[in-house]
């Protein structure tokens, strides 16, 4: 019994646990977005000094039956991604027009590192 306590302990501590997956896309409009997931289809997008929040994923099939995600951030843009080819698109809440982005890099957070918004400071001339 102790040894299979120790034993689980060892394989909870080896196995490293993941809070987010993220992944870096540079668009025309806006350079570097990040688009963080969470559990339960939270997602955070920031790009600048700009953050905006999104909960849940829509799941849709193009005219030709292709599958994609589709993610709406609370602005209003939609994230449009193909899962299969990797391909995104931003289509901007000001804009019928997609924006194509490219996948940069993809990275998870650790439970420890989630990252943290702070608002820019204001200074005054």
């Amino acid at each position: 019994m102790k040894t299979l306590f120790i034993l689980s302990l060892l394989t909870l501590f080896s196995t490293s646990s993941f809070a987010a997956t993220a992944i870096k896309l540079s668009c025309s409009l806006r350079k570097n977005v990040i688009i963080s997931s969470f559990k339960y289809h939270l997602s955070t997008m920031k790009w600048g000094d700009h953050f905006q929040i999104a909960s849940g994923v829509r799941h849709a099939k193009t005219q030709d039956n292709i599958p994609f995600l589709v993610t709406r951030f609370k602005n209003g843009d939609n994230l449009i991604e193909f899962e299969k080819s990797q391909e995104y698109f931003m289509v901007y809440a000001d804009s019928e027009t997609p924006d194509r982005c490219y996948l940069k890099e993809t990275f998870t957070y650790d439970i420890i590192d989630l990252p943290r918004y702070h608002k820019p400071q204001i200074t005054t001339s």
